[in-house]
């Protein structure tokens, strides 16, 4: 994915709505309003690297491939327990709002994959604005006529608590395998007002005895990441819901391109960690069956090691939308 990047008039270097188009997998002139509000709002100005400064992170990512690394799965589930909690305990004595963003966006800035190249971002927020325009256009294009949102693996709920404000008085059940998370979600009902709940689930082994409102949506915000090659179980266990729309941000293991070594390094990290990996095929060959509408598969961007953000939309075939509702 490359594209002429946008410059200002005094060289600064970013994303402007072709850029985001381009993210997106859109035209520009299709970003909706809120979107391209968080567009204006934040700072997305960044620094392409060369030069040394390219060596330098480039080094660094063959430096990780060398060493050990945490692998996802289920032996995975003591450390978000502990994360969780952590911000479980400080948003309890706090009860501020902001509390709930997860520790990896609160970083100083980082060198962050964006348009096919390395790039450094010009504030340290960049990775969150980019999540925060994600969110927003997800739920402009998407959701907003679902009768309720289930967000899984909604972690200590920043997510859940974005969409409260964008879809407001939409019900949202946040679930999540580590028990802080439920709690978080209690206090941010209670703080907000919003129709708010928490259920524990295990996306590796669903409970079967959930049954989700008809109309819902299904999303999934870097959650999948963790399931690897294990997702069956979590996608049977929707399918079976039969869901009006399911919106999946996550990594695409099958859209790097293996003969660009910018690619070829961040799929080598991902299957060191155990990522996401066989989805979107799974996807591919249920659409060709006539079994689910695939409307999306587009990368997104990514930290300094892999593209962790991408989309993934879907819908059971016998779920008649308006036509207008989304021209992808």
């Amino acid at each position: 994915m490359s594209v002429a990047l946008h410059a200002s008039p005094g060289g600064t270097t970013g994303l402007g709505a072709g850029e985001v188009g381009a993210i997106l997998g859109v035209a520009a002139a299709e970003l909706p309003s809120r979107t391209r509000a968080v567009l204006s709002s934040l700072d997305f100005a960044f620094t392409p690297l060369h030069g040394d400064d390219l060596a330098e992170v480039e080094g660094r990512v063959r430096e990780a491939l060398r060493a050990p690394l945490p692998v996802s799965g289920p032996g995975r589930q003591p450390a978000w327990e502990a994360g969780w909690g952590d911000i479980l305990a400080r948003f309890a004595r706090s009860d501020d709002l902001d509390e709930l963003e997860p520790h990896y966006f609160r970083k100083p800035s980082r060198t962050m994959r964006v348009l096919g190249r390395y790039v450094r971002p010009h504030d340290a927020r960049f990775e969150a604005s980019c999540v925060k325009l994600l969110q927003t256009w997800i739920a402009e294009r998407y959701l907003t006529d679902a009768n309720a949102l289930y967000e899984f693996g909604c972690g200590p709920g920043h997510n859940v608590l974005a969409f409260t404000r964008l879809l407001p008085g939409r019900p949202i059940v946040g679930l999540d395998w580590a028990r802080p998370s439920q709690e978080i979600l209690t206090r941010v009902a209670r703080l907000t007002g919003a129709p708010v709940s928490g259920r524990r689930f295990d996306m590796f082994a669903p409970d079967p005895e959930l049954t989700l409102a008809p109309g819902s949506a299904v999303v999934t915000i870097g959650a999948m990441e963790q399931l690897g090659e294990r997702f069956t179980p979590f996608l049977e266990f929707v399918r079976a819901q039969a869901p009006r729309i399911c919106v999946h941000l996550e990594p695409i293991h099958e859209l790097y391109d293996r003969t660009c070594p910018f690619d070829d390094v961040a799929a080598r990290y991902a299957e060191r960690r155990g990522y996401l990996r066989g989805f979107l095929p799974r996807l591919e060959a249920l659409a060709a069956a006539g079994e689910i509408e695939l409307l999306v598969a587009q990368r997104h961007f990514g930290s300094e090691f892999h593209d962790g953000w991408g989309s993934l939309v879907w819908r059971p075939r016998h779920h008649q939308q308006h036509r207008g509702e989304m021209n992808t």
